[in-house]
């Protein structure tokens, strides 16, 4: 029994089994779950949000509250609205986000709601809308102007969006008919929420909620939550966020956008420093050092706060989510934990990879905090709605890995490397010589070589000799492909407009060795391409030669404006099967 129980203890590393409920049914993300002292007696509770609009309070292994919740979970918080009175416990409040609502619930029972303020609507747009209200111009007139206005740059509201995605003229009247007489506004939604402490440190320590939404802004709420105190503007919608700091003294604010780029916001005023990502983020963590950040091309990169990176972590996996394991009571400890969508979530120190931990499921939601009495739980939500709590061991050593240090023993074999000659030695002078000489006249054969790569690459466009043709202003794309084993075979053409005109009357005609191949129908009239569908047609090729010989046939897509081909290609032909005598 004891071999058993250290084998498993050695499998799961620092990491102690605690409870794993395989029937929770749980459908939610990291953001929808926190760890918090709700009654002020040290005895920390775990909540959950879930995407079916339910919202559970753990106890243990028990649950010892549920309500249902008026709208699909955003995140949730809790923070410390009021001070701390002498002998009396403090109980936090907690925050529910959906939509562009925050639910606020206080001893477990509603208690308010915070509604964000609504998007200013764009000049142009009100004035469309204000001429259709009054019957002054036509649905055609109108689309054209919100058309305009999309293209310009502007940010139209929903409702424009919906009328622009409407073809039919039909609809787009029914469409305005029906939504004119309402007033024109637009409601942002919450996309990430954190809290943010006031003036102290302290777990109980008055608190703020901090917001962000999908008109590119971060809100920091007052600590009552019924007015907005710092409202900022980024230069993207945020997806993930990490807050740091005292409201009072100095805080930071690092922002993960949609579009792979990193904002910082201290003290309510936005940076001038923008790190780019090169593929979008996948998770945020921040350290007091710098800044952890997942992308989905399975990389984790490791940024100070200036935007110098200072290293990156290259996985086998894709990311599913990234938490922060801190520990400040007993000791300090500050790692990072990363679950992979093979099931593992593995723990790192800076760059160095601590352990491993194998769930055989993938990790949808992450949180890592104090659990009833244990300052260092791990809760895990799997995508079969299954439960698992992880308790960390007391004395478990975070700071060395369990793998073996240092470079691979292949790098202490010796390489043969040849002695060095005196021609070696000579030409090394030479060039550590004539370095800015070299330097220059490959620099101006790789530029006279790419303006030839150019310029060949353009006369094969122009002369119809590509995989896709844009002459004339049409875009073409041409697939041939030869089916068989002959003698007879079969020629099959995928032609495709890529432009935005439909094409008429295209001849279509075939060149080829005629003694070894007949062409039965070797000319035929395209009569129209529409823009975006793919037309097949099939030729019928016969080898007449004896011996199956084989050759290439060239297909020729014409214009009856230009002796210049649109579009060809060349069509690579098997060896032909023997005929059968009759």
């Amino acid at each position: 029994m004891s071999s058993l129980a250290s084998s498993s203890s050695s499998a799961e590393g620092p990491w102690l089994p605690a409870w794993y409920d395989p029937l929770a049914g749980l459908k939610c993300f990291s953001s929808c779950i926190r760890l918090t002292d709700l009654y002020g007696d040290g005895d920390h509770k775990l909540i959950i949000a879930d995407l079916e609009r339910k919202m559970r309070i753990y106890k243990g292994t028990q649950v010892i509250w549920e309500s249902v919740l008026l709208g699909v979970p955003v995140a949730v918080a809790s923070f410390y609205p009021d001070m701390r009175r002498a002998g009396v416990p403090t109980a936090p409040a907690l925050a529910v986000a959906s939509g562009p609502y925050i639910f606020i619930y206080r001893n477990l029972r509603p208690y308010f709601k915070f509604t964000l303020p609504q998007v200013d609507i764009h000049p142009s747009e009100q004035e469309v809308w204000s001429a259709l209200k009054e019957d002054k111009i036509d649905t055609g007139r109108a689309f054209e102007k919100l058309s305009a206005a999309r293209d310009s740059g502007v940010v139209l509201s929903s409702r424009s969006a919906d009328l622009l995605s409407l073809e039919d003229s039909v609809a787009q009247q029914q469409f305005i008919q029906g939504v004119k007489t309402l007033p024109l506004v637009q409601q942002t939604v919450i996309t990430a929420m954190e809290v943010l402490k006031k003036n102290m440190e302290d777990e109980t320590a008055v608190s703020m909620l901090v917001v962000a939404t999908e008109s590119k802004r971060v809100m920091i709420l007052d600590p009552s939550s019924t007015s907005i105190t710092v409202s900022v503007e980024v230069g993207g919608v945020p997806a993930f966020m990490a807050v740091s700091g005292l409201f009072d003294i100095e805080y930071r604010i690092v922002v993960a956008t949609r579009d792979g780029r990193l904002y910082t916001i201290k003290n309510g005023e936005k940076l001038g420093t923008v790190i780019e990502l090169e593929t979008h983020p996948c998770g945020l963590v921040k350290t007091e050092k710098c800044i952890f950040v997942a992308t989905v091309d399975n990389v984790i990169h490791s940024y100070h706060f200036k935007g110098k990176k200072n290293y990156s972590i290259y996985l086998p996996h894709s990311i599913s989510n990234m938490e922060l394991l801190s520990l400040s009571k007993t000791r300090t400890v500050r790692c990072l934990l990363v679950a992979l969508s093979n099931g593992e979530v593995r723990l790192y120190n800076e760059k160095h990879l601590i352990t491993t931990l194998h769930t055989n499921d993938v990790v949808t939601g992450m949180r890592f905090g104090p659990y009833g009495r244990e300052e260092g739980s791990l809760i895990l939500t799997c995508k079969s709605g299954s439960l698992t709590v992880k308790m960390l061991q007391r004395q478990a050593n975070l700071e060395n890995s369990t793998q073996s240090a240092g470079p691979p023993p292949e790098q202490d074999v010796p390489l043969n490397i040849p002695k060095k000659t005196k021609l070696y030695v000579e030409q090394t002078q030479r060039e550590r010589e004539q370095a800015a000489d070299m330097h220059r006249i490959f620099q101006r054969d790789l530029i006279k070589l790419r303006l030839n790569t150019a310029r060949t690459y353009v006369k094969v466009l122009l002369d119809g000799h590509g995989p896709m043709s844009t002459t004339s202003g049409t875009q073409l794309r041409l697939n041939a492909m030869i089916q068989g084993l002959g003698p007879l075979f079969k020629l099959r053409l995928h032609l495709q407009n890529a432009g935005m005109k439909q094409l008429q009357d295209l001849p279509v005609t075939f060149t080829y060795n005629q003694e070894l191949y007949r062409i039965r129908n070797n000319f035929f009239n395209v009569p129209v391409l529409v823009p975006g569908l793919l037309y097949t047609y099939e030729v019928e090729v016969e080898s007449i030669d004896p011996n199956g010989s084989a050759d290439s046939i060239r297909v020729f897509i014409c214009n009856s404006k230009s002796a210049l081909p649109l579009l060809s290609a060349i069509v690579n032909m098997p060896m032909s099967e023997q005929r059968l005598p009759d």
